[in-house]
């Protein structure tokens, strides 16, 4: 009985995988891709919202491929005005301008920097003020548990009059830089099992906000909200980029309104970069690379070989993948 449960377990599952549908870009033009791409020096180990560190323990982010490496044992977590914050998994978070190392009871896993505040999100789904002069906490908040589900959790915004932290339970929690207290919680997604906040910016007076299944704007005092199953996001001037799940691509403004979309079939794409004339270019799992037109009426692809289980980062006009850098400009 048992043999012959294991032989079903097995014809099921490579059944399973058979079924399994893979993107065929069939009808699309193809195209020599002319961009430059160029070796760096090592592979992406571990990804976040602001960038990727490598094996060799240099940072990627929006400034590129940092010539130094971190700390052994430490991964990049963001930077804010040339200030590099890093951290470790046994609760140290390093920084570089003034050169030193704190020690928290849990792992950061996101901060962002103002003047002497340091604004952190936790492991353990608490978040804290933390002021670097006086060593000590303004304001620490714990959260029910939740799990990190996705790694590219969004970063804290520290603004004149309030500081924003997402949290891994699909909230932002508002915190009055005056009183040092909780102002107001925005519930952005509580329903859908992966909650975690990988996306949370500010563009002008424009706050954009998303979980991986929905993403939401308040604008001009207009609250907007769209349920989506992203799988990738960029923004760029006044519109949003989206990949989702099912191999669709939309550009949004900036209260949600779909000004173009199409869908790929069975696509999966790995990451979304945009060149200067705002062409759009799409990885695709399967080893190819889209591009489209900005009013989405003209679609290229050619091959991009790459390992689909590689780590990805795309940063403006960059993506990084493996060892290699695509530069779009």
């Amino acid at each position: 009985m048992k043999l012959f449960t294991i032989l079903l377990f097995t014809l099921l599952f490579f059944a399973g995988c058979s079924s399994k549908q893979y993107y065929n870009p069939k009808g699309i033009k193809s195209f020599d891709l002319d961009k430059e791409i160029v070796t760096i020096p090592s592979y992406i180990k571990s990804l976040n919202s602001a960038g990727a560190t490598t094996t060799d323990n240099r940072i990627i982010n929006d400034f590129g491929v940092s010539s130094f490496s971190l700390q052994e044992g430490y991964e990049y977590v963001n930077t804010i005005d040339n200030t590099i914050i890093s951290a470790d998994k046994k609760g140290n978070v390093y920084i570089s301008d003034t050169n030193s190392t704190i020690n928290f009871s849990s792992n950061v896993i996101a901060a962002t920097k103002k003047d002497n505040l340091l604004a952190m999100n936790f492991s353990d789904n608490s978040f804290g003020i933390w002021d670097l002069k006086e060593n000590k906490f303004k304001i620490k908040e714990y959260l029910d548990p939740a799990y990190i589900n996705d790694t590219r959790f969004a970063m804290p915004i520290i603004l004149s009059k309030i500081t924003l932290f997402p949290t891994l339970d699909g909230k932002i929690v508002i915190i009055d830089n005056e009183s040092n207290k909780i102002s107001r919680t925005l519930s952005i997604d509580l329903q859908n099992e992966v909650k975690n906040i990988i996306l949370l910016k500010t563009v002008g007076d424009t706050l954009i906000a998303a979980s991986g299944a929905k993403i939401v704007s308040l604008n001009k005092g207009k609250y907007n909200t769209k349920d989506v199953l992203i799988q990738n996001y960029t923004i760029d001037d006044n519109f949003i980029y989206l990949a989702l799940l099912d191999g669709t691509l939309m550009k949004l403004d900036f209260d949600l309104n779909v000004i173009n979309s199409t869908k790929f079939k069975f696509a999966k794409f790995h990451a979304i970069g945009l060149d200067s004339s705002k062409n759009i270019y799409l990885l695709e799992s399967q080893g190819y690379i889209l591009k489209l037109s900005n009013d989405f009426k003209t679609t290229l692809v050619d091959t991009l070989s790459f390992f689909e289980d590689e780590k990805v980062y795309a940063s403006k006009n960059k993506i990084y993948f493996e060892n290699q850098l695509l530069k779009l400009d």
